[in-house]
């Protein structure tokens, strides 16, 4: 029988497997685009918002809008790709496949723009501390709250029509038994191969009598 176990091995080690593939990296052109379309998006709008206030050193819009911007593009990558992972996961346990849906893209639009909302505070106190600006008139509280809100509606409004074009950050992970397998074909593969080990076993069993 040694002839038909190398067979069986071989037959084993050939098969397909059954079950996901492995979910595939971020979207790292999409990341960065996302990043910096909330993060000019929001802090234009916070700029508008708050130009009454001044910094020790004033320097020209366009300058103030850029460079706060890209301050705020680390925090704005930490909000895309924290939100492509809690979806991917989610996907990931349900067995379907990772932005798939419209529901999807919308979740992803709505916990991205929500982290960096959460985010943008404390960074917004940083720009304060980093070039002088001066303290709203209301409390600390009640500023950082409108801030926050302000830049989670910016960022969902501007994300919203842009993942919808262009697709989500992350690649589309899809659930399946193999890349070329037919329904069915596991069921046949494995009775062809009973069929063809019973067949060996037999004609080396005669051979020995």
């Amino acid at each position: 029988m040694r002839d038909a176990d190398v067979v069986e091995g071989e037959l084993e080690n050939s098969a397909p497997t059954n079950g996901p593939r492995p979910a595939s990296a971020v979207d790292a052109g999409r990341v960065v685009a996302y990043s910096w379309l909330m993060a000019t998006a929001a802090i234009g709008v916070l700029n508008l918002l708050h130009a009454d206030l001044h910094e020790h050193r004033d320097v020209p819009p366009l300058f103030h809008w850029l460079r706060d911007a890209a301050l705020a593009v680390p925090l704005a990558a930490t909000a895309v790709v924290g939100a492509a992972l809690v979806i991917r996961a989610r996907a990931s346990r349900s067995r379907s496949g990772a932005g798939s849906s419209k529901a999807s893209l919308l979740a992803w639009v709505f916990l991205a723009s929500l982290l960096f909302a959460v985010l943008s505070i404390p960074g917004i106190q940083l720009h304060g501390l980093l070039f002088g600006a001066e303290e709203e008139s209301v409390g600390w509280l009640q500023d950082a709250l409108k801030d926050g809100g302000i830049t989670l509606a910016i960022s969902f409004i501007g994300l919203v029509p842009a993942v919808l074009l262009t697709g989500p950050p992350w690649r589309a992970t899809t659930f399946h038994s193999g890349p070329d397998q037919a329904p069915g074909s596991t069921f046949q593969t494995s009775a062809g191969s009973s069929a063809f080990l019973a067949t060996a076993g037999s004609t080396h069993a005669g051979g020995d009598r």
